[in-house]
């Protein structure tokens, strides 16, 4: 008779789920007592039986906890012990911080010449142009030093600088300026340490002994030759920036890096990207140190290999690829299988140079860093030197390692960006995170093309009605006497977009436009078989990522216009700004996306409001209250693309202003208050628009009509920064709600000049 199968299965009387020490005593007693009623029957607590079932209820209790505990600890949110932590930290992308700087606003002040030919200004030829790496040790405690992370430029200005009469002559004229300029500083120390690196070694790890490195500031061989700090060592692209001074196509911080002309807005560094094997990560260790881990790869008879360096292991044998193993193959879906991640040091020494410091104690109050570091700096360009520094801040976010629920929380929001950009949010947020070494950003809005597969329908699907649009459009051509010779030559646009024209039928329009300019191209295109035109429209072509950006000037004005290259004005964003964006977007877009920057319009405008104060109030004081009140409402920071103005809201705060009574009126407008019938209106020698008017098409004459075409003779010494717009009919229905401009590019209201284009009447 056979002893398995289903009728000869005897049900075991184990309870699997018991897992504690008095559930496996009580589950071992009673398997002794079902399974040897007449072998063991005394369970007595003192008995030697007992005794050998309670150590095995232990040791099920332990391996029970152990078992529980290991895979506790293999869930970030429920893990404890560090090690874990830090490892799932890593898993994710995170990189634990050993300590955390604190970050001030270092304020410098420096005396420079005033100009010989005009005393008014200041000689900027004089003015100096200090490194980075200043240290200013802190009054209260000399132990805390703060080191100034970017060049102090004296010959660029921002918002928050100022100039100042320092000394003046016996004729009263001006002989100094005291500037001033503003930079980011923190709470750390530069420290050097040198490694002695023999034979070569796979993943080479070298550790600092100091246990709050903040970071690595550069890692330089016995040859010279940089080694770059990466995120992840496949990563084989790295940042370089250059300033402008070391840059041999730009002369100052305002001029273009390639062609184009001088912008009002200053970009002191270039970003551009560099392929190099000379890599490392660093990592956090357990003990707090830090240490700087190398590729796994090294050359091969001084030559590279597969442009790149080889494995250790491959050293003497042949890589697929080469040319004298023709006959073998590479299985395509190996990738970077045949690749290395980075170079490995090799027979040299490293020279490392880092930043110490930081903490809870680093968070000095505001005044406390008042002492310039002896001996001075020396200039690197121009002949002044630092007279000053201060914070006036306090300095703020110092604090200790990491404990261990930060680095989960941390570690959980850093998964969910994934360092890559999908969304407009995505794009947006990318932008405008952008150092402001790389240009100051203000404003960033995206939109996305994508492929247009409609006209594919609907043209194709009516060949003979595209017939008839050749037709009509040949018959147009003639009309105008646009010869085919001329409007070919002339500036085309893309297929899509005159196929768009053609279907909206704006050539209807006698009347010769730039738009005619178009028509050669179209006619080329369209004067063709059928047969022809299909794979043309058929042709999809991969999205398209617009990004709209403007920038500030040295007044915190925006900066930004479409048409400024066409007219040949600085009122556009640098180039060196949009190439900065575009290589810094490089590594975080999607690959069949293509980024188009382009500039936004500016909206800018004026006030006029009319209140009705109490009887017992200061009309003088109210009109100023008032005036700052607008102010702070249009503060250029709280303006965004497509913002519409909320006239109800803005009553609302005069209303709260102290002494107004009631609102008589509030009017947005580029000129005239459409609310009275006086002639009260903007001064035109304060407020300025340019160029383009509500349709799109350029007003070169300022008239309010479009020209014919852009032409350096027609706009030599216009220097309009706005959009013209008629506000009286940008008013919703109710009048509470002033709409933004609908024109396809993204427009922000700007208060330009509050000072001269706020008028108000208090009665």
């Amino acid at each position: 008779m056979p002893t398995y199968g289903k009728n000869n299965f005897k049900e075991s009387n184990v309870n699997y789920l018991n897992k504690d020490f008095s559930a496996l005593k009580t589950s071992l007693m009673n398997y002794a007592k079902s399974y040897f009623p007449d072998t063991y029957r005394d369970f007595n607590e003192t008995s030697p039986g007992m005794m050998l079932i309670e150590m095995n209820a232990y040791v099920g209790d332990i391996l029970s906890f152990y078992i529980d505990k290991q895979y506790q600890e293999m869930l970030l949110p429920l893990a404890e012990e560090r090690r874990n932590i830090i490892t799932m930290a890593k898993m994710f992308g995170y990189k634990v911080k050993p300590i955390v700087p604190a970050y001030v606003d270092l304020k410098f002040t420096s005396d420079v010449n005033a100009s010989t030919l005009n005393p008014e200004n200041v000689d900027y030829s004089d003015a100096g142009v200090f490194n980075s790496d200043v240290e200013i040790a802190s009054s209260g405690n000399s132990n805390t030093i703060f080191t100034t992370l970017e060049p102090i430029d004296f010959k660029i200005s921002a918002s928050n600088d100022t100039e100042t009469i320092a000394s003046t002559t016996e004729a009263g004229l001006a002989s100094t300026y005291t500037l001033s300029r503003t930079v980011k500083g923190m709470s750390a120390t530069e420290k050097t340490i040198t490694f002695q690196v023999g034979i070569p070694e796979k993943f080479r790890t070298i550790t600092i002994p100091d246990k709050n490195v903040i970071d690595i500031i550069s890692c330089v061989d016995s040859n010279n030759n940089e080694w770059y700090e990466v995120d992840f060592l496949a990563q084989d692209k790295v940042p370089i920036q250059t300033h402008y001074t070391e840059d041999i196509n730009r002369d100052s911080a305002y001029s273009a890096q390639i062609g184009g002309l001088d912008s009002s807005t200053a970009v002191p560094f270039s970003l551009t990207y560099k392929t190099t094997p000379k890599r490392f990560t660093r990592e956090t260790n357990l003990d707090n140190t830090t240490s700087l881990v190398f590729g796994n790869g090294i050359l091969k008879d001084g030559q590279l290999v597969d442009e790149g360096y080889i494995d250790l292991e491959q050293i003497g044998i042949v890589i697929p690829g080469q040319t004298n193993d023709l006959n073998d193959f590479v299985d395509p879906t190996l990738g970077d299988e045949y690749s290395t991640l980075g170079e490995t040091p090799n027979q040299t020494t490293l020279t490392i140079t880092y930043r110490v410091g930081g903490g809870i104690n680093s968070n000095v109050p505001s005044g406390d860093l008042t002492t310039l570091p002896t001996p001075l700096p020396t200039a690197t360009l121009g002949d002044s030197t630092l007279t000053g520094v201060t914070n006036e801040k306090p300095a703020r976010g110092g604090k200790d390692q990491e404990d261990t629920i930060e680095i989960k929380e941390r570690a959980k929001a850093f998964f969910s960006t994934q360092n890559r950009c999908v969304t407009k949010e995505d794009y947006e947020a990318r932008v405008l995170n952008v150092p402001s070494k790389f240009g100051n950003i203000a404003k960033a809005y995206v939109t996305r093309d994508l492929p247009n597969t409609g006209l594919n329908e609907e043209y194709t699907s009516n060949i003979s009605r595209l017939n008839d649009d050749i037709s009509l459009l040949r018959n147009k051509v003639e009309s105008t006497k646009l010869t085919l010779d001329f409007a070919a030559n002339q500036a085309g646009v893309n297929f899509e977009a005159t196929l768009r024209l053609i279907r909206d039928g704006w050539f209807a329009d006698p009347t010769p436009t730039i738009n005619q300019y178009a028509i050669g191209s179209a006619f080329e295109l369209l004067a063709t078989s059928s047969d022809s035109l299909q794979p043309e429209i058929s042709n999809i072509q991969p999205p398209t990522i617009n990004i709209y950006v403007l920038g500030y000037n040295n007044k915190k004005q925006l900066v930004g216009n479409p048409y400024a290259n066409q007219l040949e004005t600085t009122d556009s964003l640098p180039i060196t700004l949009t190439s900065n964006i575009a290589n810094y977007l490089e590594n975080f877009k999607i690959m069949t996306d293509t980024i188009i920057i382009q500039d936004g319009y500016i909206v800018n405008f004026g006030v006029f409001f009319d209140v009705i104060a109490e009887k017992y109030a200061n009309k003088q004081k109210v009109k100023l209250d008032c005036i700052q009140k607008i102010k702070d409402y249009f503060r250029i920071e709280k303006m965004q693309f497509n913002q519409p103005i909320y006239k109800s809201n803005l009553e609302y705060e005069l209303m709260g202003v102290e002494g107004v009574r009631s609102i008589g009126h509030v009017t947005i407008t580029q000129k005239l208050d459409y609310y009275e019938t006086g002639t009260d209106e903007l001064s035109e020698s304060t407020y300025r628009y340019s160029y383009v008017i509500g349709d799109g098409t350029v007003d070169i004459n300022n008239d309010g009509t479009p020209d014919g075409s852009f032409t350096n003779e027609n706009n030599s010494g216009a220097d309009g920064y706005g959009y013209k717009y008629d506000f009286q009919t940008a008013l919703s229905d109710d009048g509470k709600i002033v709409l933004p401009p609908n024109v396809g590019t993204p427009t922000v209201f700007e208060l330009k000049n509050p000072n001269q284009n706020i008028q108000g009447r208090v009665r």
